[in-house]
């Protein structure tokens, strides 16, 4: 009887110190959901802005249809920037 009183009485401090560490994390990260909304929103509109960065450098080096060797290995690197995300 004693053990199972004992295993018992440390699951349920096991169980205490769990939930009250999951609250302390989400109290110390100091940041409302609106904030971590907030800042999704800031981190996707930067990564739309590169992307267009990288369409414009891509259609500026890929424009004309005659290259030389040089302006054909610039398209083609654009080309992979565009296409990596990079």
């Amino acid at each position: 009887m004693s053990l199972s009183t004992t295993v018992a009485s440390t699951a349920i401090v096991l169980g205490v110190i769990l939930s009250a560490g999951y609250a302390f994390g989400e109290a110390a990260s100091g940041a409302t959901e609106q904030q971590r909304i907030e800042m999704r929103e800031a981190q996707r509109k930067i990564a739309v802005e590169e992307q267009e960065k990288r369409r414009a450098a891509y259609r500026q080096a890929c424009a004309r249809p005659k290259k030389t060797e040089q302006e054909q290995q610039a398209c083609r690197e654009a080309y992979r920037r565009l296409q990596s995300g990079l």
